[in-house]
């Protein structure tokens, strides 16, 4: 059993090798969107293309391997157990099947541009590996090994210390991300699952363990879309519960069979989460803010629940470090937090849910202070004289470039502790997060509007089919609006602006045109205004969409992190 643990051991680092790959190639990505930067591509490709040889040598070698010991496992263990043998191989068998399935020919690459489509093969072939869904497997493996067997996982001496989970980063993110994985754990309990996490990164046995999942237990909760687990334990006499918030990603369930109630799901789930996202953050209205309610009724049912002087820490991503912030000072409900690639906090909608949080003046001046993001002036310092405390135990890392980033840039937004920014050097990529420097605070205002109005629109929509459909439908009568008013100066200047930006930022490839005196001069027509329009919106650059989500999800942010951060005061 010693020398299964081994090899699932050494399979495992493989994964995190393939991961690391991964981003590595999306690290490049960025050298194709221009050709004099991709003529630096053909030494990268070499480079990235012998890796992945090595480790796809290494990966097929190790999973026939573990797949021989399995089956070839003898354990007294097993006769009390009868289950136990029967799922190991069950696992080993499934990575196996998905090593077998693996398509190495995912893209064909054409002769034109062929350094820019090799090093897209490549990503095709990584993600192909479905490294998160076999590094499940291997961990399912271990679970059911460290359940049965604990006596064969080496044991530390010295006790555990306070905090020294919310320290490791790897255990951060593992359990962030496990609220996104958790479909794959059905067979198993959060418990079990964190129990195993637990010991890998402290090597010390946890006494007890227990979660709270706030589907179950709120009843908002999954009304509005809101996700977040909680998991008291105790480690040598320490007591922690850390709660995890889930980000805006919704999550493809593939244990449903059917294709079209497994995209409806995915569709309505993501739906709830923008609408917050759009009506809570971006806007600050009151007209969802649901999960908001279901988070702060999750907190007060946890501290109602645990047992005495057991300490409370949050983490979150993305959509879910904005709860741990927004959380924290409605409430100052934890001894500490952690966000990662976090949204801010909403002045406007914290007035909403708690207006005593601050006397009159103290309101006027903080919302005055965030109500223009467009000027040179940083008014962090003096935000943070008028908030009840500084909050020093609130982490918040990010990559710098993300796009949550844009969140921040928006009129009545705030962060809550430390921030610390992550980013490469001399490195290009494109994505630009400081609208101020392309946008005026009226066209911020107007995009705030129209996404406003976006979700106001899709209120009704209770299909996925309806809900793409509604979508289109808004889109069209806005593009109608457009073709009407093109001519107008402050129209055409809005349109620019916005265009440019995305131009900026490598989301759109062919560089937006101002209108000519000419042009204005000529009748207004479709033809006109699709002259303008058309070229740049055809230039779509879908590798950029891509490449913002990946350095967003926790999967990619996670290898910034080991760079020194920009500290911003």
């Amino acid at each position: 059993m010693k020398e299964l643990l081994k090899s699932l051991d050494k399979l495992n680092k493989i994964y995190d090798q393939f991961e690391l790959l991964n981003f590595r190639a999306h690290k490049v990505l960025p050298l194709t969107f221009n050709k004099e930067d991709s003529k630096e591509l053909l030494r990268q490709n070499k480079r990235l293309y012998f890796s992945y040889s090595y480790l796809n040598k290494e990966k097929i070698r190790l999973t026939n391997h573990i797949l021989s010991q399995t089956v070839n496992l003898k354990d007294p263990l097993f006769k009390q157990n009868k289950m136990l043998h029967p799922k190991l191989i069950d696992k080993a068998l499934k990575l196996k099947n998905i090593d077998q399935s693996h398509d190495k020919d995912t893209l064909e690459i054409p002769n034109r541009n062929r350094k820019i489509n090799k090093l897209k093969q490549l990503i095709a072939m990584i993600q192909d590996e479905d490294i998160g869904l076999c590094q499940n497997y291997l961990t399912q493996m271990n679970v059911l090994i460290y359940q049965s067997k604990p006596h064969l996982f080496d044991e530390r001496q010295k006790p555990y210390q306070s905090q020294e989970l919310l320290q490791n980063i790897d255990f951060r993110t593992k359990i962030m991300q496990f609220d996104y994985d958790r479909y794959l754990f059905e067979e198993f309990t959060p418990e079990d699952f964190l129990d195993y996490l637990i010991f890998k990164k402290v090597q010390r046995h946890t006494t007890y363990i227990r979660s709270y999942d706030a589907k179950e237990l709120i009843p908002e909760a999954s009304d509005s879309g809101f996700s977040g687990i909680a998991y008291e334990i105790e480690i040598d006499g320490i007591r922690e519960c850390y709660v995890t918030f889930k980000g805006t990603e919704a999550d493809m369930d593939y244990t449903q069979r059917s294709r079209s109630k497994r995209l409806e799901k995915f569709l309505l789930e993501g739906f709830k989460d923008w609408n917050y996202n759009v009506n809570a953050i971006l806007v600050g209205n009151d007209t969802e803010n649901r999960q908001m309610f279901a988070a702060r009724d999750f907190i007060k049912y946890i501290q109602d629940n645990i047992q005495d002087k057991c300490a409370l820490y949050g983490l979150g991503h993305s959509l879910g470090g904005h709860f741990v912030q927004t959380l924290q000072l409605t409430d100052d409900c934890f001894k500490a937090g952690y966000t990662l690639n976090s949204a801010p906090i909403n002045l406007k909608q914290v007035k909403l849910i708690q207006p005593d949080l601050f006397d009159t003046d103290t309101w006027d001046k903080l919302l005055k202070l965030t109500a223009d993001k467009t000027t040179n002036m940083s008014p962090n310092n003096e935000i943070k004289r008028l908030l009840p405390r500084e909050y020093p135990e609130i982490i918040n890392e990010s990559f710098e470039q993300d796009l949550t980033q844009v969140f921040y840039e928006i009129p009545s937004t705030i962060w809550l502790g430390k921030k610390l920014e992550y980013n490469l050097n001399n490195w290009k990529y494109p994505f630009k997060n400081h609208l101020a420097s392309y946008l005026s605070n009226d066209e911020i205002y107007s995009y705030q509007h129209f996404f406003e109005q976006l979700f106001a629109f899709l209120q009704d929509s209770t299909t996925g089919p309806q809900l793409m459909r509604n979508t289109l439908g808004f889109i069209r009568a806005r593009v109608k609006i457009l073709h009407e008013d093109i001519e107008k100066p402050e129209t055409s200047d809005f349109f620019y602006d916005y265009s440019n930006y995305l131009y900026q930022s490598g989301i759109f490839l062919d560089q937006p045109q101002q209108l000519t005196e000419k042009f204005n001069q000529e009748p207004n027509t479709m033809w006109k205004s699709s002259r303008l329009e058309w070229p740049f919106i055809k230039s779509l650059n879908m590798d950029m969409m891509e490449l913002s989500v990946y350095f967003h999800i926790i999967s990619g942010v996670k290898y910034f992190l080991n760079r020194k951060p920009n500290v911003i005061d």
